[in-house]
């Protein structure tokens, strides 16, 4: 909660709109807060289920998800290198999903790809490395910043629930990345944190919606 409050000051000097928002937020039953960084070990898991979790609602990321994960047991490449391509499709992933999944095993297990340092990385060098895996856009990226690596200062342009939560709060009827962009430098840097709060104001949970991601769109 430190960093919260940390960044509603901040947000009180700059943006009244989005004070008044995170203020709203904080005051909920479920309030959002940063996330801590996770273990390395886990950076596979946590692909793959971003990969899953593209262009679905959260309900039903996490219905598919928890088919996903009842299949393969552990979530490790070699898990799901030895999970069939039909089988995935079985529980519910798409053709595509299926095949990108197996693909970051595959590159894994072979050594094309290294996750371990990801952490002792700057945010733009992490997205360098991640979208060199087929299924990862930069929106997956992002959110691998903001939710595995608890990145503070990440904002995704790319993201349609941000899009239209900041359209809805500062009386837009459209907002181009560029402005959006533009918008957001004024929250730096507490950028995910401002994430967080205009994704609650849709959804009141401060989650990602799962909304898009390039490569699969």
């Amino acid at each position: 909660m430190k960093d919260a409050k940390v960044a509603l000051l901040h947000f009180e000097a700059v943006d009244p709109i989005m004070a008044g928002l995170t203020r709203q937020a904080l005051a909920s039953a479920d309030p959002p807060l940063l996330r801590s960084p996770v273990s390395p070990k886990l950076y596979f898991y946590e692909l793959a289920e971003s990969i899953v979790s593209q262009q679905l609602s959260t309900k039903a990321a996490s219905t598919i998800w928890n088919r996903f994960m009842a299949l393969v047991g552990e979530v490790t490449p070699n898990s799901v290198l030895k999970t069939s391509h039909e089988q995935m499709r079985g529980v519910g992933l798409s053709n595509a999903k299926a095949a990108y999944v197996q693909g970051l095993a595959e590159m894994m297990v072979k050594n094309e790809i290294d996750l371990a340092d990801l952490a002792g990385l700057d945010d733009e060098a992490v997205i360098e490395r991640l979208v060199q895996v087929k299924g990862i856009g930069r929106w997956s990226a992002e959110m691998f910043l903001m939710f595995t690596l608890g990145r503070p200062d990440v904002f995704s342009t790319g993201d349609l629930g941000l899009v239209r939560a900041a359209e809805l709060a500062y009386g837009k009827k459209s907002l181009s990345p560029v402005q959006l962009e533009r918008l957001a430098r004024k929250w730096s840097p507490h950028r995910t944190f401002a994430a967080l709060v205009l994704w609650h104001s849709r959804d009141n949970t401060g989650a990602p919606l799962m909304e898009e991601d390039p490569k699969l769109a």
